[in-house]
């Protein structure tokens, strides 16, 4: 009834998933016990969440969510290891705030042509992958990457898009949240305080340099150095990789001396975390 006129060939379907079946059972596995196995045996495992931190069913801005936990804690309940396996942990976000749809955005800026949030918008190509949809954007919001830190324990930061502020003459950065006249020291569960909320912003010099070509941190202007180093400092988590451009190999990567992860640890095997 929910889809009239459509009709299925049951017996045809039924054939289908017959003749597949050995295929299919060939690559089904305990993954519970391969994953462990993986780790035992000395392998490097990389895990990687989708989405984002603030779209986690319970910690993010319900309901403004997806129906699944993005965050570090699926890790364990999804693959079945223990916490004392995972070692490096790492968060990755872009140079500024997006979202998709719905829901609270405390730093948003309007996308009108000749705006800021025009120029993030058309240079950092922030249109869905799967519906095409228009990106909303704004400036970083360290309030919430606390938050997502606080939940799940990076021990690094991959900072992505941070060539797309090149030719803007400020940045900025939204450092705390205000309600009523007062800070607020946690993220607020209530979508009416979140709607409220006044954003304390420091604002940085930008830079007008082409960075796409650059491949080390002291090769980027003072300025973008500058920004790298502020967000570190607020974050109190390094920020190890830098993309400075669309490819894949448009990255700094500034040694594992840059990896909380490294500096406590120097076991051989790992399991290791990659969230938005």
């Amino acid at each position: 009834n929910a889809f009239p006129g459509l009709e299925i060939d049951v017996e045809a379907q039924l054939r289908f998933y017959k003749d597949i079946a050995p295929r299919v059972r060939g690559m089904t596995v305990d993954t519970i016990q391969y994953t462990n196995d993986a780790f035992s045996d000395g392998k490097k495992i990389l895990i990687e969440g989708a989405n984002a931190a603030m779209l986690d069913i319970d910690f993010g801005t319900y309901p403004f969510v997806t129906s699944s936990n993005p965050t570090i804690g699926s890790v364990l309940t999804g693959l079945g290891v223990s916490p004392t396996k995972i070692r490096g942990i790492y968060g990755t976000t872009k140079a500024y705030c997006t979202r998709v749809g719905e829901g609270p955005f405390p730093t948003e800026l309007e996308v009108h042509q000749g705006t800021i949030g025009h120029h993030l918008s058309s240079v950092g190509a922030e249109y869905g992958t799967t519906t095409g949809r228009s990106r909303r954007v704004g400036w970083l919001d360290i309030p919430q990457m606390k938050f997502s830190t606080l939940i799940n324990g990076f021990t690094s930061i991959n900072l992505t898009k941070l060539d797309v502020f090149t030719g803007l003459p400020e940045l900025k950065i939204g450092k705390a949240y205000k309600h009523n006249g007062k800070y607020l020291k946690t993220m607020p569960a209530c979508l009416k305080t979140m709607a409220e909320i006044e954003v304390e912003y420091e604002v940085m010099p930008g830079w007008s340099e082409d960075i796409s070509n650059v491949k080390t941190f002291d090769e980027l202007p003072v300025n973008a150095q500058r920004y790298v180093l502020r967000v570190q400092e607020l974050l109190g988590v390094p920020i190890r990789w830098i993309g400075v451009g669309p490819n894949r190999l448009d990255m700094i990567d500034r040694g594992e001396g840059w990896d909380l992860s490294t500096c406590k640890s120097a076991d051989d095997n790992d399991l290791t975390y990659s969230s938005y």
